[in-house]
């Protein structure tokens, strides 16, 4: 039997590089295909607010300047990353904004529930916290949130209490304290015998590159075959793509990816939405 390729996916939903690096792992998966077997193992950037900012009385001085710090970041990001970002929303939040426990905790309880929805899930917490400016600190936040899928609603948030999804991420944490995992996003690659990391940001040749390493050549990813087909068919996989992922996934230029959005709309069946820095295509 032909070995398959594992990546273990350590993430966080708060994790800003983490939702920059959607288009390269989504191409990556639909590349492989069959070929991989691929998992997310959820970790905690930060469990208190006041582990940011202390707790005396210069704690709003400080998150103040750490705000303005994140601000900067975005900004200089923002073109880079290409994915929808709505920087004056997401200056507007809190301290308590910037504990991602409570979606760690989150994604834990929706996975006790079906895994896909899971994953999915992840990805709107992402898409509200960057792309919408949305907060999702409290616990009706993400229940609102849950209530968009085909969920027993009570269920998740019984869920969000249990003492199972707590153990499910208490093994996510464990895991990345037995690999030294600190950074977010952090893949290990592992294929039979072999395995290596790669941590943060990575574009996809970079990605491309750590698959042919730990395959010794094996596996050797190519680009996507383009067409109009093809962009409906990934729209379609996904239910919803930034404009980015397109270009990513098809290696397009800007003024390429502008016709092709443009074609993509004028078939009827799907629509663009704006959303901060960028748009998403999605079926209507």
């Amino acid at each position: 039997m032909e070995n398959k390729l594992e990546i273990s996916h350590f993430t966080d939903p708060l994790c800003f590089w983490c939702y920059a690096m959607e288009p390269e792992i989504r191409k990556v998966r639909v590349l492989l295909d069959d070929q991989l077997e691929y998992h997310i193992v959820m970790g905690v950037l930060s469990s208190d607010v006041h582990d940011i900012i202390g707790d005396d009385e210069e704690s709003g001085v400080r998150y103040e300047l750490y705000r303005a710090m994140l601000a900067s970041h975005f900004r200089a990001a923002a073109e880079t990353v290409g994915m929808p970002l709505s920087l004056d929303e997401i200056m507007t939040h809190g301290p308590e904004d910037l504990v991602s426990l409570p979606l760690s905790l989150a994604y834990c309880a929706m996975r006790l529930i079906d895994e896909n929805i899971a994953e999915a899930y992840l990805r709107r917490m992402r898409e509200c916290v960057y792309a919408e400016g949305r907060s999702l600190s409290s616990i009706e936040d993400q229940v609102k949130l849950a209530a968009e899928f085909p969920i027993d609603v009570e269920q998740f948030r019984a869920n969000l209490e249990s003492e199972e999804a707590a153990r499910i991420l208490q093994e996510g944490i464990t895991r990345c304290q037995l690999y030294g995992i600190s950074a977010y996003p952090t893949l290990i690659m592992s294929y039979g015998e072999n395995r290596i990391g790669v941590q943060g940001y990575r574009s996809f040749e970079e990605l491309r590159q750590a698959i042919a390493m730990v395959t010794q050549g094996e596996i050797i990813l190519s680009d996507a075959e383009f067409s109009t087909h093809a962009v409906e068919a990934y729209v379609d996989r996904f239910g919803k793509a930034a404009a980015r992922e397109i270009q990513t996934m098809f290696s397009l230029n800007d003024a390429q990816l502008a016709n092709v959005m443009m074609d993509l709309v004028s078939t009827g069946r799907y629509k663009t939405e704006n959303c901060g820095t960028s748009y998403f295509a999605m079926p209507k």
